[in-house]
């Protein structure tokens, strides 16, 4: 028994070891109070129903429903004041619904269950921890806060925003802009918006409840927004105050309403990616908050730009609302940067790294409006980028050890072949990058479990992996001839770096024997093919150098194609020394979707906006997408800093942790003076470079200790502060 205090430590779920193979159980923590505690409360979620049983009496009775793993419930009664000495404090729980289990979300087999709860009072501070006992052993975490399948859950306190990692923040949003508002007095100045005005109209709500534990935190969500905007659109607003912000930028955004006036107002809000979206979509965020008189109410932060508040209450009632706008991500340094003459480039890095940034959350997530997730082989682009902005690996580290550790022999991760594939290869591409050996090896037994899965499922003497269906290469339509041929070359991709890897660290002891496959270049150049067959099949080799120079000078960009396939051709172009073609490539692409207002980077992109009213609404590529569906944030479209990086500032790591590096900048788009730092594991390494009167570049390099440079052409670089 110990004394507790106000140590802020954040909640964890928890449940006994067996996890679902007991869904009836007590959770059980005794503590001793040294004085009076007052103003006491208890807060929980869990899956099933539980008594509240405190010193033997029981104090609550929660039955079963699905939304109690959803938020926080305040259970009442209970007391509000504890006498000093000796206390037990016991959920006894009762599950007979547990989160479901599919392909997609295997790597959560064991999280399907699970309790948090937290009990305070003034000076005191008790949260659910592996300190706990779970009937006759000790609790098993079985994650922490904010992870899924849990999620963020409503009715959380203000500072559990930090997640269970510890290290999200939130950041004051400025740069708003009113667009429109109605019956209301409203002014922005900073990240507050300043609401008043007097009711127009009154009404209530009922929240729908949720009717089923779902995969992830998102399709809850989804599902509660639909309900939402239905309630929404059969009710009449025209009465109400209501008001439109731009936040400037998308965010993974929250907001702080204080009250300042003198009765309850009723917020019921949208948020959107597009203007059209907040129109239109039944799907966008819609939510409804009460903040009473004197109080504050804080939102789960959601990703949106836009957002449309009306404003509920007595009518002829006046309100005065202060709101604050605040971002929510990872507190990350950016070490990368870049300035040039050229404002479209400098536009292009910028926009990429705030992509990057905002989707540093509990995981490296692909987008922070929906699937806010560790999908493979998003994060396995992501990161393409984050290693040459961030100081800070730390949230691509536990993307990998989610998927790696948590998807079971026997399955491939997220239920798609060849995202274990992709996840192989972000670890190689991990070490090339940090030289992180430590972690690596950490890797060492999911590393070689997924190794031998590939194998397993590899035709002998063929090479060819022995899959049919499953295969997700792109999001255009593809034929099953295309998706076989991509996935022949991701595994020769694969194959690759993990012969490197294994050289790289023996201690690994990686055994395995992969066939590759025998395939002719003209195989992935046919005409009709998708782009990402003809530029995986560039990458891994299997066209020629002769083959892949014919097709890149005949190469014309066009739809359908998506950021990641511009990408993969970009860098084609780069392997092959034609810098200024593949700029053309990122300047047509993430250039364009600056033109239409980008302010984080797209999913989806299409070059013929002939006839679009709509272009959010244009821009679907996947027939099983609906049109607002497409988000707006994704972090594989932030992959232009990594070409930046190795091209216009020309830093190419030559040994994992670029303890050798090749420096050989380009000069592309016009572009005659260029100055930039990237990060590597060493320190920041900074070039500066211009094209003096005889168009030669010259350039100037500053390199951490322990770095030794090759330049492609000495005579033109000299050492110094860049």
């Amino acid at each position: 028994m110990e004394t507790q205090t106000t140590d802020p430590k954040l909640p964890k779920w928890i449940w006994h070891p067996d996890r679902e193979r007991r869904l009836s159980l007590s959770l059980t923590r005794t503590f001793k109070a040294e004085h009076e505690i007052r103003h006491v409360s208890l807060h929980a979620a869990f899956t099933g129903g539980a008594r509240v049983v405190l010193d033997g009496a029981l104090i609550a009775t929660v039955e079963e429903q699905a939304g109690n793993a959803g938020a926080f419930g305040h259970i009442v009664p209970f007391p509000e004041t504890l006498q000093p000495g000796a206390h037990e404090l016991r959920l006894e729980l009762d599950c007979s619904e547990i989160v479901p289990l599919a392909e997609v979300n295997y790597y959560l087999w064991n999280r399907r269950v699970g309790a948090i709860a937290y009990l305070q009072g003034e000076g005191f501070w008790l949260a659910t921890d592996e300190a706990w006992r779970s009937d006759d052993s000790d609790a098993a975490v079985i994650c922490l806060l904010g992870e899924e399948p849990f999620g963020d859950l409503e009715n959380s306190p203000d500072a559990f925003v930090v997640g269970g990692f510890g290290d999200i923040r939130a950041f004051d949003i400025t740069g708003m802009t009113l667009l429109d508002a109605a019956a209301v007095r409203a002014s922005v100045s900073g990240a507050k918006a300043i609401l008043a005005g007097v009711h127009g109209q009154d009404g209530d709500i009922a929240l729908p409840k949720q009717q089923q534990l779902e995969l992830f935190y998102h399709l809850r969500k989804q599902n509660e927004w639909k309900a939402m905007r239905a309630i929404q659109n059969d009710m009449a607003l025209e009465g109400a105050s209501a008001v439109v912000l731009d936040l400037g930028a998308e965010h993974n955004c929250r907001f702080i309403a204080a009250n300042n006036g003198l009765g309850p107002v009723k917020l019921l809000w949208n948020g959107g990616e597009s203007l059209q979206e907040l129109q239109r979509y039944d799907g966008c965020i819609t939510e409804w908050i009460v903040v009473q008189p004197g109080q504050t109410a804080c939102t789960l932060p959601q990703g949106f730009r836009y957002i449309r508040l009306h404003m509920l209450g007595e009518i002829e009632q006046p309100f005065d609302l202060a709101l604050t706008f605040q971002s929510v991500h990872a507190a990350l340094n950016q070490v990368g940067k870049l300035e040039s003459d050229s404002d479209r480039l400098n536009a292009i890095f910028e926009v990429s790294a705030h992509t990057s940034r905002i989707c540093h959350q509990i995981g490296l997530w692909d987008g922070i409006k929906r699937d806010r997730l560790n999908w493979t082989f998003d994060f396995y682009l992501a990161a393409k980028s984050c290693y040459f902005l961030w100081d800070d690996y730390a949230v691509i580290r536990r993307a990998v050890r989610e998927l790696g550790f948590g998807t079971p022999s026997g399955h491939w991760m997220n239920g798609i072949c060849e995202y274990t594939l992709w996840w192989i290869k972000t670890v190689c591409e991990y070490y090339e990058q940090t030289g992180d050996k430590a972690f690596v090896l950490e890797l060492k037994e999911p590393l070689r479990r997924h190794v031998d899965w590939v194998q397993r499922n590899t035709r002998p003497g063929d090479g060819l992996l022995a899959q049919q269906d499953g295969i997700l290469v792109e999001w255009v339509p593809m034929t099953g001839e295309e998706k076989l041929l991509a996935l022949q070359a991701i595994y020769a991709l694969t194959l690759h770096d993990l012969k490197k890897l294994a050289t790289y660290l023996p201690e690994l002891e990686l055994s395995f024997q992969w066939p590759k496959k025998t395939l002719k270049g003209s195989d992935f150049l046919k005409k009709d093919h998708a782009l990402a067959v003809k530029t995986l099949g560039i990458a891994s080799g299997y066209v020629s150098d002769e083959e892949a120079v014919a097709f890149l000078e005949s190469c014309t960009l066009q739809d359908p194609l998506t950021p990641l396939s511009a990408f993969q051709l970009a860098e084609c172009y780069s392997r092959y020394g034609r810098h200024e073609q593949a700029y053309g490539v990122i300047d047509q692409v993430w250039g364009g979707m600056l033109d239409h207002g980008a302010t984080a980077f797209w999913e989806a992109f299409k070059l013929d906006t002939t006839g679009a009213e709509d272009y959010h609404d244009a821009l679907t590529t996947y027939t099983a997408y609906g049109s607002y569906r497409i988000s707006l944030c994704h972090a594989w479209s932030s992959t232009p800093a990594k070409w930046i990086g190795e091209t216009v500032l020309g830093v190419q790591p030559l040994e994992p942790g670029y303890r050798r590096v090749r420096i050989a900048p380009a000069a592309v788009g016009g572009i005659r003076a260029c100055s930039g730092t990237v990060n590597t594991p060493l320190g920041p390494l900074a070039i500066k470079w211009h094209l003096d009167a005889g168009g030669e570049l010259r350039a100037i390099v500053n390199a951490p200790p322990g770095m030794r440079i090759e330049a492609q052409d000495q005579s033109v670089f000299e050492r110094g502060q860049a």
